[in-house]
């Protein structure tokens, strides 16, 4: 099946030269957008992510043309598979879609779930949903959640309040309510309007602050504050049993883009699922001989490849007998030090196992280095048998095994 049913001319757009403030402006208004357009001359230059303006600080009067980036390019006859495997990798749920060497429109990680949505009910929501996750009480000072945030890198973290999920928080409600918050005594008013992070917005998007009173405050009397100050409640919950497409239902229903998973009535949340969560559901082949390999961060493969890494963890599914690799994450990560013009780089590796889940992380100049030390840490831990809850487990029951298979059979009648 491929895309040409989810390819929109409807995006937003600027040119090269709008600044950053502006940006933030338009990603303000829209809670719901992804990614804008970056066009110069009539020929796309490349997209602008909410992700990439709220987690590091740019000046408001840089250019967007600065803070592009360079999504891979699809067709409109592209498989919805590939494209979906290429949003998660990647970290897009905004691609371009080209015919030859014309921009057409886009597809969105939204619009392709839509497409599918009848057929996502092949698999559940135990299949796929992210269970190692961290939470927070509705009381945690928004500086440890921040501090949670980072050291796990986290872009969303549940809030529960005993055994009840309570609200959600997510990298972009820190960075809104930090920004907003810290610069509230600048007050603003109908002719200079200002999105939440102090840029300039045209008068069409603007949105005023017409003050805010006396909860300013010094950033360590911000960063005490509790997290129900800053987290989106109610939350939406949904159960282990529940097909992928009513989680795609719900999360249409409230506009969310994650649902805390609760096993049970009267049980403790044991996890998250998101719309990644569901795009990487797309991706699997049903090939129970080789493990799932997805890899994060793959513009940094300078010196690696992906075929590399896939013989890598064959190599150590092999090794073990008793233990079956299902799946396996792989994260790169650049930081800005350099040496010699090679970058450090962050590899973290994940093994989700029949046996648990086994990690290692290694840093090192250059993906291929990093991520060789990564994987052995990885095989290191796998030997020492350091066993944990995987929450992939669920798939070596037969019964998930049948509806992943269907899943794979809808995939085979469906192709063009």
């Amino acid at each position: 099946m491929d895309i040409a049913d989810a390819v929109t001319t409807e995006y937003v757009d600027v040119n090269p030269g709008t600044r950053v403030g502006k940006l933030r402006g338009i990603f303000d208004e829209d809670q719901t957008l992804e990614g804008i357009v970056v066009r110069g001359e009539g020929k796309f230059d490349g997209l602008v992510t909410r992700k990439e303006l709220v987690s590091s600080h740019h000046d408001p009067d840089q250019k967007a043309q600065s803070v592009v980036r360079n999504p891979p390019k699809v067709s409109q006859d592209e498989d919805v598979r590939e494209t979906a495997r290429l949003m998660v990798e990647n970290e897009f749920k905004l691609l371009p879609v080209f015919d030859g060497d014309r921009f057409v429109g886009v597809v969105t990680a939204d619009d392709l779930l839509e497409m599918v949505h009848e057929n996502l009910a092949a698999l559940d929501v135990s299949d796929v949903y992210t269970q190692d996750v961290v939470s927070v009480e509705p009381d945690t000072e928004i500086g440890e959640v921040i501090h949670v945030v980072r050291t796990h890198k986290f872009t969303r973290v549940p809030v529960v309040d005993g055994t009840d999920a309570v609200g959600m928080i997510s990298l972009y409600d820190l960075v809104e309510f930090t920004t907003r918050e810290l610069n509230q005594e600048q007050g603003g008013n109908a002719n200079n309007a200002q999105d939440s992070f102090g840029g300039g917005v045209s008068k069409s998007q603007g949105r005023t602050h017409g003050g805010w009173g006396e909860r300013s405050g010094s950033q360590a009397k911000l960063l005490a504050l509790p997290a129900r100050d800053v987290m989106n409640s109610p939350c939406a919950t949904i159960g282990l049993d529940a097909g992928l497409d009513e989680a795609l239902g719900e999360m249409n229903e409230y506009g969310y883009s994650s649902l805390i998973v609760v096993p049970d009535d009267f049980e403790s949340p044991s996890g998250i699922v998101t719309t990644t969560d569901l795009l990487r559901a797309l991706t699997w082949t049903g090939e129970e001989e080789v493990a799932d390999v997805q890899v994060f961060g793959v513009t940094l493969l300078d010196d690696l490849d992906r075929g590399d890494i896939a013989d890598r963890v064959d190599e150590i599914d092999g090794k073990y007998e008793k233990m079956d690799i299902l799946e396996a994450n792989v994260r790169f990560h650049k930081h800005k030090e350099r040496h010699r013009g090679t970058p450090l780089i962050q590899c973290t590796v994940r093994l989700f196992t029949d046996e648990g889940i086994f990690s290692g992380t290694g840093e090192e100049y250059g993906a291929r280095a990093a991520f060789k030390k990564a994987a052995n840490i990885a095989e290191e831990n796998a030997l020492e048998n350091k066993k944990r809850a995987s929450p992939r487990n669920q798939t070596t029951n037969e019964g998930e095994r049948e509806r992943a298979a269907s899943l794979v059979e809808w995939w085979t009648a469906n192709e063009t």
